[in-house]
């Protein structure tokens, strides 16, 4: 009896548990999304970040150390996927919307960067490009022991980096990048 009632009692935790999920958070939105067409999705290293000609400060390098990973998903518009756009990038500045996300850095009709957490401890950094001809790409960088300053280092560190010199092709994002400039 006492079996039975022990299972029940986990049973229900985790129902609780599960019912509690942000079922429309931005990661569940990239693992529903992440292999549907038009969709690309990935897991990026974070040496990808650090070009090997490139030297780092020490202010630089112990912002990169604090990522952990970095996960994309990317919306290409083409003849197929043209008329889902407009709706999935509603989905994702939605999803964007939420209190929990915090503005950093806008770059109008363009894009935005946002973070969860605090300036002195950021959980994860949301950099989400939009262009109607290209489609979008959304990033999310995890960090641990990441601050306002250390992303901000990483920030102007990365913005000033020619990731096709370095013989890097970032795909989809070098045609955000090149609009964020």
């Amino acid at each position: 009896m006492k079996n039975i009632q022990s299972i029940i009692s986990v049973v229900v935790l985790l129902i609780c548990f599960s019912s509690c999920s942000d079922k429309n958070s931005l990661q569940n939105y990239i693992l529903a999304n992440a292999e549907n067409i038009g969709f690309s999705s990935s897991s990026i290293p974070k040496s990808v970040l650090k070009p090997s000609n490139s030297e780092m400060d020490e202010a630089q390098l112990e912002a990169y150390e604090a990522i952990e990973r970095v996960s994309v998903l990317a919306f290409r518009i083409s003849e197929t996927t043209k008329d889902d756009y407009s709706e999935e990038n509603k989905k994702i500045k939605s999803i964007l919307k939420q209190p929990k996300y915090h503005e950093l850095v806008s770059f109008g009709s363009r894009g935005i960067i946002k973070y969860t957490g605090d300036e002195n401890s950021i959980d994860e950094i949301v950099i989400f490009f939009s262009d109607k001809n290209f489609g979008f790409a959304v990033a999310r960088i995890i960090g641990d022991d990441m601050t306002m300053n250390k992303f901000m280092e990483l920030y102007k560190f990365v913005s000033t980096q020619d990731f096709s010199a370095d013989g890097m092709n970032l795909g989809v994002f070098s045609n955000f990048i090149k609009l964020s400039k």
